[in-house]
């Protein structure tokens, strides 16, 4: 199948962000889930779409770091599937917890820093995610690239939601608060230029000993007698 065979990583893409989606359906139509299932749903929505947040805005420091330019092509389903996942909890929150309340949901806001840290980051996710078509990338032109930077900013304000949610255990967090730290500080260009200019030096060794087998291998096989 050769279009799977370029295709496989988009394939992997879409079947990651799709299966936590599946199992959280069928668990809840099986009634399979914790004592609270609408808790559980909300928590666990918020954490899918917290990691595929991660994943998309490690794409291209994955490709800086290895080359592997196809991570690139799947940065944008992911992102759009963490949004999708994000909203899913922000209605969750909305509709079992807030009751549809303005006035509950307000306060939430007003007492939880961590409600009103999570619902900016949310708010910033939104233009991304309606300017995410290669229609509006070609109306924005380089306004696009500019807009989508926001996602520096929803990044650790998703991973500073969680963090500033009433939990003990702040394992979880930190690694995600490290994690994207990282990969913040290999974006910058003084860091994106050190580490390509690493791997082409190492990528070049491999290069000319294969250059020159095949040289040598030609030239001995020039040299063998037909007869």
């Amino acid at each position: 199948m050769p279009w799977l065979t370029r295709n496989w990583h988009r394939v992997l893409g879409h079947a990651v962000a799709i299966v936590p989606f599946v199992v959280l359906t069928i668990d809840y139509l099986r009634d399979d889930l914790t004592a609270n299932p609408t808790r559980f749903l909300t928590l666990r929505t918020g954490s899918v779409g917290l990691l595929l947040l991660v994943a998309a805005l490690a794409c291209t420091p994955v490709n800086t770091l290895f080359g592997w330019r196809q991570a690139v092509q799947i940065r944008r389903p992911l992102g759009l599937y963490a949004f999708m996942y994000i909203t899913l909890h922000l209605l969750l929150y909305a509709v079992f917890d807030g009751e549809l309340d303005s006035e509950l949901i307000w306060r939430d806001l007003q007492e939880r820093r961590s409600m009103s840290v999570g619902l900016v980051g949310f708010l910033v996710l939104v233009p991304l995610a309606l300017t995410s078509t290669s229609g509006w990338q070609r109306r924005l032109g380089k306004r696009w690239r500019m807009l989508h930077w926001l996602v520096y900013l929803a990044a650790p304000l998703s991973v500073l939601h969680f963090f500033w949610l009433d939990r003990d255990i702040k394992d979880e967090p930190l690694t995600y608060a490290a994690v994207v730290g990282m990969l913040l500080a290999l974006r910058l260009r003084p860091v994106r230029r050190v580490i390509t200019r690493v791997r082409h030096r190492s990528v070049l060794p491999r290069t000319q000993a294969t250059h020159q087998l095949r040289t040598s291998e030609a030239g001995v096989q020039t040299d063998v007698d037909p007869e």
